[in-house]
Parts: C-alpha cells; sequence; structure tokens
C-alpha cells in the first residue's frame, strides 16, 4: 500500500473547506490514491505544473482538484495541495 505523505500546504487547505461532504469525498480519495497511486490525471493545468513539477497528477473533487506528487521508486504519494478549480489555470 502506498505511502501518503501531507504537505503543510494541504493541510492548511483542508482545514478551509466547510463542506462534511466535500470532506468526506477529499478522504475517500485519499484512500483510492493509497491503494491506486496513479489513478491521477497527468492533464494538469500549466499553472498547476509549474508549482509542483513534470510528475504532478490531480483528482477532481468538486469544486477543488486534489494535485499530488507521486514516487514510484519508494512507493509515496506526496498530498501537496486543494486548488480550486476555478483557480487552476
Amino acid at each position: 500500500m502506498t505511502k501518503l505523505l501531507y504537505s503543510d500546504r494541504f493541510a492548511n487547505d483542508l482545514a478551509g473547506v466547510t463542506s462534511t461532504k466535500i470532506e468526506r469525498k477529499i478522504f475517500d480519495i485519499l484512500d483510492a490514491i493509497e491503494v491506486a497511486s496513479d489513478i491521477g490525471s497527468k492533464a494538469v493545468p500549466e499553472s498547476i505544473r509549474s508549482e509542483f513539477g513534470e510528475g504532478v497528477r490531480k483528482l477532481a473533487v468538486n469544486p477543488f482538484d486534489l494535485v499530488y506528487t507521486y514516487d514510484a521508486e519508494r512507493d509515496i504519494a506526496f498530498i501537496e495541495a486543494l486548488i480550486h478549480q476555478r483557480a487552476a489555470w
């Protein structure tokens, strides 16, 4: 099972989520990443790629994109941020 590491930014982003329904979806997505770390899309906006690097992936948790990178060699997913989809250009 993939190890998940969380950035301070992600923790701050998550703390700002006010909907328990969305928060529950975020945790479901994190569980999915733990089991299948490569499920995220590599088709990310340039603004996200330039901030987090070439290997960045995203999964939609409307109205956010959960952004993470995956190190296959160490089997670690770095949970980077929650970015509002309207801001990700």
